[in-house]
């Protein structure tokens, strides 16, 4: 998760602003000008520009990805939101699978010490947090990845969490290729790649 986490200093505007993008069109480009085509003036709705950034939804040029025109459905929308959600906050996850359900000042302290904000910054990141979960809908929507541990010495890379059993190379008289496959998460969290390729690492390198 990416500590530099955006918020509203308001979340009033902010169910209605979810739903005028969903009566509107897609955008070549997410800027202040359409938000201003919705209706929003002031300089402090343009927020919401950094918080479907920082949910994948618009790429760093604010260029509308495919889960911002999923959203734009309204049969997907609350279940896309969803899902992005669990992606962009993995690491609020993997403290508290549970996390959407918690009220904001349950939410405060943790985003506090992630963030290393102040009280009042971390009011406002939890509560847009909190906005954007009551608009969502998680049913069905799948637990946010767990970050595979690495093993102790003696223990063998199959027994990674989600990584296939891993066999290294033996010297052989024949010449042999070894190669793998590694299917990776789908998470923003650094520290997981990490994880998995200083297993790899470990198990492979003599």
């Amino acid at each position: 998760m990416d500590e530099n986490v955006p918020y509203m200093n308001s979340v009033k505007k902010l169910h209605p602003m979810l739903d005028k993008i969903q009566n509107a069109g897609v955008p070549e480009t997410f800027n202040k000008d359409f938000l201003v085509d919705l209706g929003y003036t002031s300089s402090y709705d343009n927020a919401l520009i950094k918080v479907l950034r920082y949910l994948g939804m618009l790429d760093s040029s604010n260029k509308p990805q495919d889960s911002y025109r999923q959203f734009v459905d309204h049969t997907k929308a609350k279940t896309v939101l969803a899902q992005r959600i669990r992606i962009a906050y993995d690491d609020l996850y993997l403290s508290d699978k549970n996390a959407d359900s918690k009220q904001t000042n349950q939410l405060q302290g943790w985003f506090k010490t992630k963030t290393g904000s102040g009280e009042a910054v971390a009011k406002k990141i939890a509560s847009t947090f909190k906005s954007l979960a009551d608009y969502a809908d998680f049913n069905g929507v799948a637990e946010a990845p767990v970050a595979p541990q690495v093993p102790p010495a003696d223990e063998t890379p199959s027994e990674i969490p989600g990584l296939p059993p891993i066999v290294p190379p033996k010297s052989t008289d024949i010449g042999l290729v070894y190669r793998f496959e590694i299917h990776l998460p789908d998470t923003q969290n650094v520290d997981t790649f990490r994880a998995i390729f200083k297993a790899l690492r470990e198990e492979l390198m003599p």
